[in-house]
């Protein structure tokens, strides 16, 4: 288990949204509604409710800075998290087409604690995944939650990120396997020093890469790369419109699901 004192949470949220075509284009599709709050708020609550003081956001060109941060702690407040002891940082990713990987090494550099636990900013689950990963730490220089594919779930096997793992190790990770026994889930935690260095070395390698570009080139380095698996745990990556729309059906106000399992009320807060 670690400490919270040596952790900080980073959510990646640079991607251009493109599957929902909203008309306007600065639209995230993390401030998507969810009961009272939004995508994102739900995420940023859920890390808030673990312990975690320090939370960065790693987002696309901000237009307008200061509404854009009004929106999020609106939307934090109204998932039941008290802000007062809440530091939230925002990057810019002004080049977002280099992928996720990209916006996770600006993501690193600006971290200084020893832990990092890591999420994008569209994954939302049944149970709160990133207190359970804390718990379950364990000598990791990389531990990402996997799905071992127990039971039927709302994952689209086509577009997720497979992996397969022997005794808690990842053996290889990737999109295209064709040989694999559990599936990515989004949410890691992260030997930040050392992660810090692959991630730099990828980058000056590559125009495009992605987080899976990272955790391989890790593999290559011998590093120690693991997985916990949370089989009953309901989880979806909100792609596009038909996966909101799930989302919508199985997070609503007389559901017994709740986001990250937090059902609590919103809290009225000053922002500034």
């Amino acid at each position: 288990m670690i400490d919270n004192n040596k952790l900080e949470g980073l959510i990646l949220a640079a991607g251009y949204s493109s599957r929902f075509e909203f008309k306007d284009n600065r639209f995230k599709k993390y401030f998507l509604k969810l009961n009272d709050s939004n995508i994102l708020g739900y995420i940023i609550a859920g890390m808030s409710k673990t312990g975690i003081k320090k939370i960065k956001i790693v987002t696309s060109e901000i237009f307008n800075k200061l509404k854009h941060k009004k929106r999020v702690f609106k939307s934090v407040a109204r998932s039941g998290i008290d802000l007062k002891n809440l530091e939230l940082s925002f990057i810019e990713n002004k080049i977002p087409e280099r992928e996720n990987g990209y916006s996770l090494f600006l993501g690193l550099n600006t971290i200084s604690s020893e832990y990092t636990i890591l999420t994008m900013a569209d994954h939302i689950f049944s149970k709160n995944v990133f207190s359970k990963m804390i718990k379950n730490y364990k000598k990791k220089d990389i531990l990402l939650a996997t799905d071992p594919m127990d039971n039927k779930g709302y994952y689209d096997k086509e577009d997720a990120t497979k992996v397969y793992g022997e005794n808690s190790f990842i053996i290889k990770i990737g999109k295209d396997l064709m040989n694999y026994n559990r599936l990515d889930m989004g949410v890691f935690i992260l030997k930040t020093k050392k992660i810090k260095k692959i991630s730099k070395e990828v980058e000056s390698n590559f125009r495009k890469f992605g987080v899976s570009d990272i955790v391989r080139s890790a593999l290559n380095s011998d590093l120690n790369i693991g997985y916990s698996d949370f089989p009953n745990t309901i989880w979806l990556d909100i792609d596009d419109h038909k996966k909101y729309r799930q989302l919508k059906r199985l997070f609503n106000k007389t559901s017994s699901l709740h986001p990250f399992a937090l059902n609590t009320k919103p809290t009225v807060v000053n922002y500034y």
